[in-house]
């Protein structure tokens, strides 16, 4: 069964329009995938990079979950506008298995990561890339960009641009359900 969603490409770049989903076969994983077959599926790059605690997160420890990884930045205004929906979804579904993280790419780190997350109150792991998820992800046209990656560690569907709750929640409940 195909699943498909519209995302809104409203990233912090240089284009704001209405994307839709494409398959998933390139080789950077810049491309939303819309079939349901496993095998042509990409798996998650694994990463290690540490957390507001200073504890490592590793993402393949987290694998039989369904992983809403988020690129963003403080200073992005469609980054700040999503984590909301986000924190919700969190709660919502943690116990069905989702986790959210996100992954900072704000060049003065911590320093600015840490008073934002404590403001939002944000609900979920977040870490800083050091240039690790650029790349084994990347390179992004514009963020937010947000993979979106199943219980197999596998990526499902990259939405590059914001996603609002009403898109990306029943894409995960879906998920959560195979």
């Amino acid at each position: 069964m195909a699943l498909s969603i519209m995302v809104l490409f409203a990233a912090c770049s240089n284009s704001n329009s209405q994307s839709k989903p494409e398959s998933n076969n390139s080789e950077n994983n810049t491309a939303t995938n819309t079939q349901n077959d496993e095998k042509e599926l990409q798996e998650a790059p694994d990463f290690t990079l540490k957390d507001m605690e200073g504890n490592s997160f590793t993402l393949s420890e987290h694998e039989g979950k369904v992983i809403v990884l988020n690129v963003w930045a403080t200073w992005c205004p469609p980054c700040r506008k999503e984590i909301p929906d986000f924190i919700d979804i969190q709660r919502e579904m943690r116990d069905e298995g989702v986790l959210f993280v996100g992954v900072s790419v704000d060049r003065e780190g911590w320093e600015v990561v840490r008073p934002f997350a404590e403001k939002y109150e944000i609900n979920y792991p977040l870490v800083v890339d050091d240039g690790t998820i650029n790349q084994k992800y990347g390179p992004f046209r514009g963020i937010p960009t947000t993979f979106i990656i199943n219980k197999k560690g596998k990526v499902e569907y990259v939405a590059p641009g914001m996603i609002d709750q009403s898109i990306l929640q029943p894409v995960l409940e879906k998920l959560v359900k195979r």
